[in-house]
């Protein structure tokens, strides 16, 4: 009878520690994900501040274009793509003024694209000779 329940027992901790392994993987994963999206957040709030720091005349599509992520960035989210889109308010509007949006978009680990980590601003323009209305 003891040796029976000695093997029971065994086969009950094994279970339990295979059990306890595959979460703790899962931990694992999870937990590097959100690393990952966390430091892609980060970024997206550096290239906004980059960006939005232009003077208001260089703050154009063409000049964002040539942004690109960081080599240290893109070592630790492989795949990641950056985009940054810059547009003009309709002219009739007062004050002038442009939207900003940055976002990256990166893959995970079964190569599916995941949602993109974006943020959107406007900048407006100042004219301290001129009232808008």
């Amino acid at each position: 009878m003891t040796i029976l329940e000695l093997v029971i027992a065994g086969a009950l901790l094994g279970t339990l520690l295979i059990v306890c392994l595959k979460m703790l993987g899962a931990v694992g994963d999870w937990r590097r994900e959100s690393d990952r999206r966390q430091l892609a957040l980060f970024e997206v709030a550096n290239v906004m501040e980059r960006i939005a720091s232009l003077p208001w005349d260089e703050l154009t599509p063409e000049a964002v274009a040539a942004v690109r992520l960081p080599d240290n960035i893109r070592q630790r989210l492989p795949g990641a793509e950056l985009k940054i889109e810059v547009s003009d308010s309709p002219p009739a509007r007062t004050p002038p003024s442009k939207r900003i949006a940055v976002s990256i978009r990166r893959r995970d680990r079964a190569g599916r694209m995941l949602p993109p980590v974006s943020i959107t601003t406007w900048r407006f323009l100042r004219d301290e000779g001129r009232i808008y209305e």
